[in-house]
């Protein structure tokens, strides 16, 4: 018998979960254009918190996708890339990790060559963006925790970054420049806050992967949508359904097992196996009310607390600047600048985003032009010709919504299969071994589909 699993969503961990089904010879249906019934979209409730505010310059505050930073060590989306034969990884560039420094000059930490590459110690120790007492601190550091018998008096996951630092006796300047700004870039908050099981996953990764050339590199911000379409077009040749509905308003379940999705307007669907890659505050809203008082798994979604920054884009039009990756640029947590292919001319793209939960002062055209351009042009060291430039206010300042790496957010990740037998869950927030980004994104669904594979193959038997 041929099992139909139904999708709850088209977004990208939906596509993917359906892309590493797709070899097992389910039937598979994508609800598209789905999503939660819900009062209010959220960006919309982060617009009215600010209006009440200062409404008289306040502009509407959107989602507009940031440039995707791309990590040598996301293996598993490089090997999606490669087997997909993604185009748009021919645009990737390269980027060098620059650090802010108080003086308005950056720290680059280069690419490992030469001597480098036989060992990450070496890469270390000429790495000058720590002071020599800082770098023989921490090697000294390392060489022990290597040596010494694995035995932590608790886990890293409820310790903070800061406390290992502290260990390694890594100086406040060195913490303040270099270890929070990184720790901010992956984890989304600050040493003080930040797990160091996964800290110490990403650091792990970034520093001791084989090279390759460069570490890092930077994709336009539509990459991602670039991504879907190329997926979804994959999806239709082979076979999978995608079906166009309302809103989800609830999921109907028994005691064994779900039984129905309903749609906005009383349609139900139903299937023998159903995937959410849905955030987990619209999960919550549509599972049964008894669901999160039950199993545990539902209950800790409310602990993943989604944040909001900001992201300001500003384009300049005949002005070619390097593409660059600098954190803790002062104003903003870290900044880009990327060309725009084809555009007329030499143009170039430049992202500030800043983690800050009260991004109002960011939201004025007086401090766009005042504070933002000025910091951006002494940053860039662009042309003193080069005026404000004139954006529409829907790409000038947006919502920058991420999930942050707090000590112990690792409890409250869940796995894709669930209490409910014929329920599995995708999505960067699920548990994987790094952060919520694009590499977990690839992992979550490559894990549910191979749950999903696992149940049937075990319920068949």
């Amino acid at each position: 018998m041929t099992h139909h699993i139904l999708i709850l969503s088209g977004n990208l961990p939906g596509l993917l979960t359906a892309y590493r089904l797709i070899p097992y010879g389910f039937r598979i249906t994508i609800l598209e254009g789905a999503s939660p019934v819900s009062p209010a979209n959220s960006s919309i409730h982060f617009a009215e918190s600010m209006e009440r505010e200062d409404p008289s310059s306040l502009q509407p505050l959107t989602t507009q996708p940031s440039p995707l930073i791309l990590p040598r060590f996301y293996n598993a989306t490089w090997a999606l890339f490669q087997e997909l034969a993604f185009e748009q990884t021919g645009q990737l560039i390269p980027v060098d990790l620059e650090f802010g420094t108080s003086e308005g000059q950056t720290l680059i930490l280069s690419n490992a060559k030469g001597m480098a590459t036989l060992h990450p110690m070496i890469r270390l120790a000429g790495f000058r963006g720590l002071s020599w007492s800082d770098r023989w601190h921490l090697i000294n550091f390392l060489e022990k925790k290597w040596e010494e018998s694995y035995s932590p008096d608790h886990h890293p996951d409820m310790l903070t970054v800061e406390s290992w630092l502290i260990s390694a006796q890594q100086s406040a300047l060195a913490r303040q420049r270099i270890w929070n700004p990184f720790c901010r870039l992956f984890l989304g908050c600050d040493v003080t806050q930040a797990s160091l099981g996964y800290f110490l996953e990403v650091l792990s990764r970034f520093w001791l992967s084989k090279p390759h050339g460069s570490d890092t590199f930077l994709a336009s911000p539509d990459m991602q949508n670039h991504l879907q379409h190329k997926l979804r077009h994959v999806l239709l040749e082979k076979g999978v359904t995608f079906y166009s509905s309302n809103e989800i308003t609830g999921i109907h379940a028994d005691t064994e097992r779900i039984q129905t999705i309903e749609l906005a307007k009383g349609e139900r669907l139903n299937a023998d196996i159903y995937v959410s890659p849905l955030s987990p505050p619209d999960l919550l809203r549509l599972l049964p009310e008894r669901a999160p008082a039950r199993f545990s798994c539902f209950s800790h979604l409310a602990q993943l607390h989604e944040s909001s920054g900001t992201l300001v884009r500003l384009t300049l039009s005949n002005t070619p600047l390097p593409p660059r990756l600098i954190l803790n640029s002062g104003v903003f947590d870290w900044v880009t600048s990327q060309s725009v292919p084809g555009s007329d001319g030499p143009t170039t793209l430049l992202t500030g985003i800043s983690l800050s939960s009260s991004p109002s002062s960011l939201h004025t055209d007086h401090y766009l032009r005042e504070t933002v351009w000025p910091h951006l042009n002494k940053i860039f060291n662009i042309s003193p010709k080069s005026s404000f430039p004139y954006c529409e206010s829907t790409d000038m300042t947006s919502v920058y919504r991420y999930l942050p790496c707090l000590t112990g957010i690792r409890t409250f990740r869940p796995l894709s299969n669930t209490p409910i037998p014929n329920l599995f869950l995708a999505g960067p927030w699920t548990a994987t071994p790094l952060p919520p980004s694009l590499e977990s994104t690839v992992l979550s669904a490559y894990a549910c589909a191979r749950a999903v594979t696992e149940w049937v193959q075990a319920s068949s038997h």
